[in-house]
């Protein structure tokens, strides 16, 4: 029984320490927030379909021409081998990894069907700007979240269908943060916009 009551007790200890208390919110607190869950630097990848084709349903468009230059980069480079070509009706490209490839380049799903991805570079926090509590709750606030991408990897420059990832640039997350069931939180209302 004393066993028991002492578990229980344990247990008590623990739900109250697991409990964020609910004090005004700062700046340095919101910091704080974020840290607890963002990477020092976040991976970022491309993608390129492993099949470009096109046909009169489906005319040639902008992507597909970067996917095939993006395929010459990575044939160059050893990573794939291209086969295919024009057919009667378009044309239909298929890239398969080589030995060297393989661990470098990775395959997921998309709407254009199974793609390669690679890792070009990284995303760097800078820290929150603009923070703003709200007037009338204390424990609601917003900022922007500025950060930029960089270190770029050897495959940043044969990726030619990433889009808008320019290295060094500043862009801002739009996030809120709030108070609730104990915690403290943050939901991101803006990924991503092109700082001022």
């Amino acid at each position: 029984m004393r066993s028991q009551i002492s578990q229980v007790a344990f247990l008590m200890v623990l739900l109250v320490a697991a409990c964020q208390k609910a004090e005004p919110l700062t700046a340095a607190k919101a910091e704080q927030i974020l840290a607890s869950s963002r990477f020092e630097a976040e991976p970022i990848y491309a993608e390129v379909p492993q099949k470009v084709w096109w046909n009169p349903r489906f005319p040639k468009d902008e992507f597909d021409e970067r996917s095939l230059r993006t395929f010459a980069n990575l044939q160059k480079a050893g990573l794939v081998t291209v086969t295919g070509g024009p057919t009667s009706d378009g044309a239909a490209y298929i890239a398969k990894t080589t030995q060297q490839g393989f661990p470098i380049l990775g395959t997921a799903p998309s709407a254009r069907g199974p793609v390669f991805r690679g890792l070009i570079c990284y995303k760097v926090y800078d820290g929150l700007r603009n923070f703003q509590r709200h007037p009338t709750e204390p424990t609601t606030g917003h900022g922007e979240l500025v950060w930029h991408y960089t270190k770029p990897t050897p495959l940043y420059l044969m990726f030619e269908t990433k889009q808008n990832k320019p290295l060094d640039k500043p862009f801002i997350s739009l996030v809120s943060f709030y108070y609730k069931d104990h915690q403290w939180r943050f939901d991101v209302t803006v990924r991503k916009t092109e700082a001022e």
